[in-house]
């Protein structure tokens, strides 16, 4: 049959167990806020009975419990919550780039606006038909040379942007490869140590908080794949190549090179989502690249140079000079006014022919006249402002498009982050319930061993003391 102290010790165990849960309650309301913090829950399960009446016989008229005990300890946490929510990062993260470096070539390019580009085009070819009308002016003269200025600096300011966003994106690249592979570091430091715990048999819940954190802020940064193990370990990859291998224990390196290519320990892979992968783009096909939007405003500006250095070098200015040019350069690097029309206004040619001086203006009508005339410009048909127009809507275009679409992917973010708080996070309401619920359990738990231990007192001390 049991031990007289056999009741002492189920009461025991319930004291000891609620305690146990008291202490996870204390646990979870002291860590409300901390970031990437996990609910934990104490689970109770029932110990082994003892047969009765007999420990060698197997089957009884019936068994009598001993009590409880924690049966595990856990973190309450949805693995497809997670995975939802970090690939909502990943695409918020790669829009939310894209927007950023884009809003600031955005702003500079400022269409419509009166010191945008465009505006500078209209004065330009405004100055040549004030020109055409009094060619022997100085002052109109001034204009067309200082209208020539302000175009190729509003050219070269804007250019001078795009190559600042590109070479931003470029840093920013270098600086979160070395994060995704720092944290891989610590992924990896993190899988040992909660391996060591869970050989023992316990469970590493705050190990993994924050091993689980770093994986959030690693989705942030690239698309990731994440497998677990029966040792508690995990792997990461990228696009198919293992970043963190939790079978040996190693890192391998990711890398992207000046083309955008990316490799995983010299081996290539994809990224197709994150703040890498907004960069790259950024840096590789949207702004800078072939066809990007810095190689598409030097198009322009070639265009706009050899157009109107065509025309300028077949007229005649009042010193009589022929073939000059109105620009210097070949693109939007390095466009200006050239050295003959710094030189002298006189520069200048206005005239078509030499027998025209001082008064001939025709060909001052004809440069005014080249904002009409239909070319092909890059792989478009157009006049040389409609391109420019189009490339700024393109900008336009992309950076609205970014904003709206992290915008949207915010939005996205955020229900999958309440989804997981409603599973995960700490409701200081239900701790508080938890925390009168196992009150009520360890004082009931106290009041039985109480109980025993006055029934022990009977029988040892007072029991057999009738009749001396």
């Amino acid at each position: 049959m049991g031990s007289t102290f056999f009741g002492l010790n189920v009461a025991l165990s319930g004291v000891m167990a609620q305690q146990r849960a008291l202490d996870t309650v204390s646990h979870n309301v002291t860590n409300a806020s901390t970031e990437g913090y996990t609910r934990q829950r104490v689970e109770f399960a029932t110990n082994d009975p003892i047969y009765v009446p007999a420990w060698n016989r197997a089957v009884t008229p019936g068994q009598i419990g001993t009590g409880v005990q924690i049966g595990d300890h856990v973190r309450l946490r949805d693995q497809f919550i997670d995975s939802s929510l970090r690939s909502s990062m990943s695409t918020h993260s790669e829009f939310d780039a894209r927007s950023s470096s884009l809003a600031s070539i955005d702003t500079v390019i400022n269409e419509p606006g009166e010191f945008g580009i465009q505006s500078l085009l209209s004065e330009f070819w405004a100055s040549w038909q004030g020109l055409s009308a009094q060619p022997e002016s100085s002052g109109a003269r001034e204009a067309v040379r200082g209208a020539t200025r302000s175009l190729a600096e509003g050219i070269t300011n804007l250019r001078s942007e795009m190559t600042t966003a590109i070479a931003d994106a470029d840093l920013r690249i270098g600086l979160q490869v070395g994060e995704v592979n720092t944290i891989a570091a610590q992924i990896n430091a993190l899988n040992t140590e909660i391996a060591k715990v869970v050989s023992v048999g316990d469970q590493p819940n705050d190990l993994r908080d924050q091993r689980d954190l770093l994986v959030d802020n690693l989705s942030k940064l690239t698309d990731i794949s994440v497998t677990g193990s029966a040792d508690g370990k995990i792997s990461v990859g990228i696009g198919g190549q293992l970043l963190v291998d939790s079978s040996t224990d190693t890192v391998n390196a990711l890398a992207i090179d000046a083309a955008g290519a990316a490799t995983v320990g010299g081996v290539g892979t994809t990224i197709d989502d994150g703040s890498l992968r907004g960069l790259v783009d950024v840096r590789n096909t949207v702004v800078g690249g072939a066809g990007g939007f810095r190689d598409r405003l030097d198009t322009f500006a070639a265009a706009l140079i050899g157009t109107v250095n065509t025309a300028h070098a077949a007229g005649f200015g009042l010193d009589g000079s022929t073939g000059n040019a109105l620009f210097a350069g070949t693109d939007a690097s390095d466009i200006a006014v050239s050295a003959a029309v710094i030189g002298s206004l006189d520069a200048i040619s206005a005239a078509s022919a030499a027998g025209d001086l001082p008064g001939g203006s025709d060909n001052a009508v004809a440069i005014a006249q080249l904002q009409f005339t239909t070319q092909t410009i890059g792989a478009q048909t157009t006049t040389i402002d409609g391109y420019y127009q189009g490339l700024v809507s393109s900008v336009g275009l992309e950076a609205d498009q970014s904003a709206r679409l992290a915008a949207v992917q915010q939005g996205v973010m955020e229900a999958a982050r309440e989804r997981r708080e409603s599973v995960s996070g700490v409701n200081i309401d239900e701790e508080i319930a938890d925390m009168i619920r196992f009150q009520k359990s360890f004082n009931a738990a106290a009041r039985m061993m109480t109980t025993v231990d006055e029934m022990l007192d009977l029988i040892v001390n007072r029991l057999g003391l009738v009749g001396r």
